[in-house]
């Protein structure tokens, strides 16, 4: 590094600049500025190159440690711990240490992790540790291997979500696409909540005068009801002010229909439960296969959840996002499966 610093300088000794600086030289000028520049490009990338080689040698380090310390090397080197013996040749720290032995430990017995834990690093299959076990080892691998680790952790968010709401998943070879009908689970009545079915508590924080106006509105009726007619008014408004579907080659989505789309949730990503900031305006029906922005059909999603659709996991995404849910595996005979491959193949962790 020291060299190609002092290389990247060679060309700017005090001999020479005299030319360079002197009054009228813009041309020299303008050289020495655009070297400069390519010189911080230089070492920029140099860093990044570095940075990645840094990672895999982290990476294979990590690997090897539960072997080094059921071998316990690190005393026979005469380390004090592992933890010394990594810190002090490997520069990681205890808890990379700790976190590196207790996900190794995890996939000792299920090869298909470990085998993606040697590809991808360990961070690839932290969120999917807890809950694989030898009989699914091979599904959430397959899962790992295709996702970030930030598309897997909402996977296996809302994985968990539907076991508790009564989808059982227990079989995981057994059950694909849409087809299996959910067997009964979790629910309220089942806990000691003494809630009916189908309810939830919301707290809100208002202000004194809309309390007082909504508390006027409620009269004698149920919250609920006033809610539902509060509801309908707003969906009746948004539907009034829908624009019309734009068929288009281009991309580019109108701003009338952008508008009304990220307006049906203010913001937020559509897909039940998730209160992120949307981050892309997925198009429902595929752009590449209708070549049409159609407000119906244009939903805000974060980008967990919109990449979980472009991997084909999504049920029921031409109905309304109140009956979207996760599948164990795509609806391979669906056309949008094509599509949905060559995103998820430009998009590869």
């Amino acid at each position: 590094m020291t060299q190609e610093i002092h290389n990247s300088f060679i060309n700017f000794s005090p001999t020479t600049s005299k030319n360079w600086t002197s009054a009228g030289n813009a041309a020299n000028i303008k050289k020495f500025s655009s070297a400069t520049f390519s010189s911080d490009d230089s070492l920029h990338k140099n860093f990044v190159e570095y940075g990645k080689n840094a990672k895999e040698w982290l990476r294979k380090c990590a690997l090897l440690l539960p072997e080094i310390d059921r071998q316990q090397i690190w005393k026979k080197k005469g380390f004090s711990s592992i933890f010394e013996y990594a810190a002090k040749l490997a520069g990681m720290s205890r808890f990379s240490v700790e976190d590196a032995l207790r996900v190794m430990k995890k996939v000792e017995d299920k090869p298909a992790l470990r085998k993606i834990v040697e590809q991808k690093g360990i961070n690839a299959v932290r969120p999917v540790v807890a809950i694989a076990t030898v009989e699914t080892a091979d599904f959430w691998a397959k899962k790992a291997e295709i996702m970030s680790k930030n598309t897997l952790e909402t996977y296996v968010r809302e994985y968990k979500k539907q076991s508790l709401d009564g989808e059982n998943f227990n079989r995981l070879e057994c059950r694909t696409g849409t087809a299996n009908q959910p067997e009964k689970g979790f629910n309220a009545q089942s806990t000691n909540l003494n809630l009916p079915p189908e309810t939830k508590t919301l707290i809100m924080t208002l202000s004194p005068d809309v309390a007082t106006e909504l508390e006027k509105l409620k009269g004698k009726g149920s919250w609920d009801d006033l809610m539902n007619e509060l509801l309908k008014i707003r969906e009746e408004k948004l539907e009034s002010e829908k624009p019309q579907p734009v068929e288009t080659p281009s991309r580019h989505i109108p701003t009338k229909v952008k508008n009304f789309a990220v307006a049906k949730t203010r913001g937020q990503c559509a897909y039940p439960g998730c209160t992120k900031p949307y981050k892309i305006l997925h198009h429902t029906q595929r752009f590449s296969l209708k070549n049409i922005h159609d407000p119906d059909h244009l939903i805000p999603l974060c980008e967990a959840h919109e990449h979980l659709a472009h991997h084909g996991l999504i049920a029921n995404e031409d109905q309304s996002t109140d009956q979207w849910k996760i599948m164990l595996e795509p609806e391979w005979w669906d056309l949008k499966q094509v599509v949905d491959e060559r995103v998820a193949k430009h998009r590869s962790p």
